[in-house]
């Protein structure tokens, strides 16, 4: 369909490479830009200001890379990844009490965010009609007659292509152009979610070399302090501190061991109390989350796909940044693979990448808007919201059917559908009902 075609993917993150790689197998030419100087190990970049900190990719996300990229899963096990059954290596503390451990059906890979990017550059690297222009500056999206045609740099060259993949993250400064030349328009949605959050690596001490559990210590309102620690490469863990309302923990080490002594529960501050802080500790402020609803926009350039970040970036303590990436990637490979003409494509892509940033929206707002710091009005199906979220939690406590359920909505292999018209419909319905009742 698109034989001799080029692509231009402007922004070599997760979103880029993952979009480049769905290019790849249907586009002659593709090109991705970067600002930064994109190396060929593991190292952080400058250009991701998350990426020192605490990621997880879901398995949503996984199996989109895998079909993308396959054996990828096993590159990130060969990249030390740690992999870890859900639901009984990943212990999650969340309103009130641990969840039941149980074997979800299902493992998740356990990497460090440039760990999981550096792997993934190199296998995109390998694609033969597939190049790279680090430290290569955007200025704008080159708009003709309502076509994205290319890109212009920086130092004012042109480059022209037939479609153009915008991911270039949270700050979205080319989608800030398109609206002030005129050639977009759309509804901009942002709540201030006012999260931060401090993160180190620690080398696991040898009483805990082979300990490959990881903490998601969510606790319910008034507390606003939580932990996220994951075993990574390198016999290491990465655990993020975070506060919610303004508060920010703290830098210094003995002060952020002892912020994580004071969690809801101790076997975070048990496992790194003794062990060595790896590098230095950073803090990443998130005030906002921020999703420009593109797919309904009343003026939008045919042949420039937003993904990722570019078009939802929510609050990142979920872990869902780097799964809505890849599947908005894996959608826009399946439409290419089904012969959507290009005049055609951003129409049904938005559509699919709207409902795919709308999952991770609902999912992480709905807990997001539980805490009295996060500001604004709630939106007012937020009592139901909360109801239903009740009541799954109660049934996966005491069914092991709901449980997995629950982890299979977490990561996001299944919809809010399953509650309405799956197997397990019409039992969930009748718990909401008594507990509505009562």
């Amino acid at each position: 369909m698109t034989k001799g075609s080029k692509a231009i993917v402007v922004g070599a993150g997760i979103g880029g490479l993952a979009a480049a790689a769905a290019l790849s197998q249907h586009m002659s030419d593709v090109l991705v830009i970067d600002r930064d100087i994109l190396l060929h190990d593991n190292a952080a970049r400058l250009g991701v200001g998350q990426g020192a900190h605490t990621h997880q990719l879901l398995k949503a996300g996984e199996l989109a890379l895998e079909r993308l990229l396959p054996g990828i899963t096993d590159n990130f096990v060969a990249a030390g990844a740690v992999q870890m059954t859900v639901g009984r290596d990943v212990k999650v503390y969340d309103f009130g009490g641990w969840m039941d451990d149980c074997d979800a059906g299902f493992t998740v890979t356990s990497l460090s965010r440039p760990a999981y990017e550096g792997v993934l550059r190199r296998r995109v690297v390998a694609l033969e009609n597939v190049r790279f222009h680090s430290e290569t500056p955007v200025r704008r999206f080159v708009v003709e007659d309502g076509h994205c045609t290319g890109v212009q740099l920086e130092d004012g060259a042109i480059l022209a292509a037939d479609l153009v993949v915008d991911s270039t993250g949270l700050t979205a400064p080319l989608l800030h152009q398109l609206q002030e030349e005129g050639h977009a328009e759309f509804p901009t949605e942002e709540i201030r979610i006012n999260v931060a959050y401090t993160t180190g690596r620690f080398r696991r001490p040898e009483k805990w070399r082979d300990d490959q559990i990881g903490y998601f210590v969510l606790p319910s309102p008034p507390d606003t302090h939580f932990g996220l620690m994951l075993p990574i490469e390198d016999g290491q863990w990465i655990l993020s501190l975070g506060a919610r309302g303004g508060a920010v923990p703290p830098r210094d080490l003995q002060a952020f061991k002892e912020y994580a002594k004071g969690l809801v529960e101790p076997h975070v501050y048990e496992r790194i109390k003794d062990a060595e802080v790896v590098g230095e500790l950073r803090t990443f402020r998130k005030p906002t989350a921020t999703r420009h609803r593109i797919w309904e926009a009343t003026k939008w350039p045919q042949r420039l796909i937003p993904i990722g970040d570019a078009m939802s970036s929510v609050n990142p303590t979920y872990g869902q940044g780097m799964t809505v990436a890849a599947c908005e990637a894996d959608a826009l490979e399946t439409l290419l693979a089904g012969q959507t003409p290009l005049d055609d494509l951003v129409k049904a892509y938005l559509a699919i990448a709207g409902e795919i940033s709308g999952r991770a929206w609902s999912l992480s707002t709905n807990s997001d808007y539980v805490y009295p710091e996060t500001e604004g009005e709630r939106p007012a199906n937020f009592a139901m919201s909360r109801a239903l979220a009740a009541t799954l939690r109660k049934l996966a406590d005491e069914d092991m059917e709901f449980r997995h359920l629950r982890y299979r909505l977490v990561h996001m292999l299944e919809t809010a559908d399953a509650l309405r018209s799956g197997p397990l419909a019409v039992r969930f319905f009748t718990a909401l009902q008594g507990s509505m009742a009562s």
